[in-house]
């Protein structure tokens, strides 16, 4: 289950947006709360409603971005609408807006099942609703309505995290990382944060432990090299970052590195590259995942990263041709459900091997090699 609140607005866009998708039968109007007088209409336009907001929110031109708009997904239909919609009133309750006029729409225009949820920021004593640390309530407040324990699942996903083979401790971060947590080291502790607050600490004795256990697998590396090596020449493996939109015409990069390559190890294999970059640089090293056999790889094990991305990667225009079977040892491409991280690194995360000597001339702190 995931909640987003969208950027604030100075206008209520999200009325018209929602109710366009709901004229193109993509939506159902759920709920109407807390618009007072409109209930005895014949018939409530989507004027109606953007411009009794608009009234309200006048209470305040000190706010000046009154806009408040969220949304709740579902992972599936499993949840049916009016549950989902009940969950969405329950959640604006615990944020404020339970005495606030506010609409509930839900969308079947993705696989995905949500409700969209307008509203405005300013009360009817024309007061702003409390927005401090919004985004980090938005998510303690639905995890609570969920009965989610964060602590205990934290714990779950550090325990998943140290059954993998891994050669480094920054592996291990690396797969913390890719569940969404943010690890800091302190007093011989690894404390595990997200949300915003810290939820566990793992003792590095345990993973001393866990480093300790680790076998090397030369004939594993050298089996996914073949397979590196087949399908490059099929699948672009020039690692690239998505490309946003900015105002003025500009563009820039966003988000993880990742090609197309990448992206079909890890759909076919349960293979996840993960490559390390600093600032806007192209990467300089990557780290393999093998999620299926719970092993961690240093990319240079397999194959450089000079010779992935080298001259002779082609690109087919029509990918691999169906009739060509898609499996190796212990591996099967169709057979398989699995749950990816999505691992983000941080920028300034490089070699020790390399920039080590550089760092101590300069009296800089070491970062841990991946």
């Amino acid at each position: 289950m995931i909640v987003k609140i969208f950027r604030a607005g100075a206008t209520f866009k999200a009325i018209t947006y929602n109710f366009d998708k709901i004229a193109k039968g993509q939506a159902t109007l759920m709920k109407v709360s807390g618009f007072g007088a409109l209930r005895h209409l014949h018939e409530v336009r989507p004027e109606d409603y953007r411009n009794y907001l608009e009234v309200l929110s006048g209470l305040n031109r000190n706010v000046r971005l009154p806009q408040f708009h969220a949304m709740i997904s579902a992972p599936d239909h499993a949840i049916d609408n009016d549950k989902l919609a009940k969950l969405a009133g329950q959640w604006l309750d615990r944020m404020g807006y339970k005495d606030q006029p506010y609409i509930l729409v839900h969308h079947r225009d993705t696989d995905q099942s949500h409700v969209h949820m307008v509203s405005t920021r300013v009360d009817r004593a024309g007061k702003k609703i409390d927005s401090a640390f919004e985004y980090r309530r938005a998510v303690n407040q639905l995890n609570h309505l969920l009965q989610k324990d964060e602590a205990h699942q934290a714990q779950l996903d550090a325990g998943k995290a140290l059954q993998y083979q891994c050669s480094t401790k920054a592996q291990v971060l690396l797969l913390m990382e890719g569940m969404g947590y943010q690890v800091r080291e302190k007093d011989g502790e690894l404390l595990v944060y997200k949300f915003g607050r810290q939820l566990f600490a793992i003792n590095e004795k345990r993973v001393d432990e866990c480093l300790a256990a680790f076998v090397p697998d030369k004939s594993q590396a050298i089996r996914w090299k073949a397979i590196f090596d087949k399908y490059r020449a099929f699948y672009n493996a020039v690692p690239e970052r998505s490309i946003v939109s900015l105002s003025g015409g500009r563009t820039s990069p966003t988000g993880p590195f990742r090609s197309d390559l990448s992206d079909f190890l890890r759909k076919e294999f349960g293979i996840e590259l993960v490559f390390h970059a600093s600032g806007n640089k192209p990467p300089y090293g990557y780290t393999v995942i093998d999620h299926l056999q719970q092993r961690v790889f240093k990319g240079s094990e397999i194959m450089k990263l000079a010779v992935l991305v080298g001259p002779d990667s082609a690109v087919l225009k029509h990918g691999i041709p169906e009739s060509q079977t898609v499996e190796t040892a212990g591996h099967s491409a169709k057979n398989t459900q699995l749950t990816y991280f999505r691992p983000y690194l941080a920028n300034d995360i490089d070699d020790q091997q390399i920039h080590g000597p550089r760092r101590r001339r300069q009296k800089k702190a070491r970062t841990n090699t991946r």
